[in-house]
């Protein structure tokens, strides 16, 4: 596990997973500056497997900077050329505008299974964004 910032600010905790799914715990404020920690673990994932899932926590998540949502469509602008390697997204979160974007990025990307899971259920998410390598 990896710590972000303490102190009632952001708090990013890499989880424990498959080497095949990039997961992360995010409370707090999401700032530009805690990108430097999401991407380059992402990215790992994506240098040694052909396609990942992705798993975020979003349950204590409170929201996000401008900086972020910048630092965010940056991002997934330079993966264009790539979303077919990005296979299923877990969102683990019981606000409905961050249920709401996950169901939009479902419809949005077909390449890609997003799908929304509650607090408490880490675990069944897990299962789920690994579970296209038996598929």
């Amino acid at each position: 596990m990896q710590p972000g910032r303490h102190g009632g600010k952001t708090m990013i905790e890499i989880l424990p997973a498959p080497e095949y799914v990039a997961a992360f715990r995010i409370s707090g404020t999401l700032r530009g500056e805690d990108y430097d920690a999401l991407i380059p673990e992402i990215e790992a994932k994506l240098e040694h497997n052909e396609h990942i899932g992705v798993l975020a926590d979003m349950t204590e998540f409170d929201h996000m900077t401008a900086g972020a949502v910048q630092r965010d469509l940056a991002y997934a602008l330079s993966k264009l050329g790539e979303y077919h390697r990005f296979k299923r997204a877990a969102v683990i979160a019981d606000k409905r505008w961050i249920e709401t974007t996950t169901r939009l990025a479902d419809k949005l990307f077909p390449q890609l299974e997003a799908r929304v899971f509650h607090a408490g259920e880490l675990e069944e998410a897990m299962r789920w964004v690994a579970g296209f390598r038996s598929d």
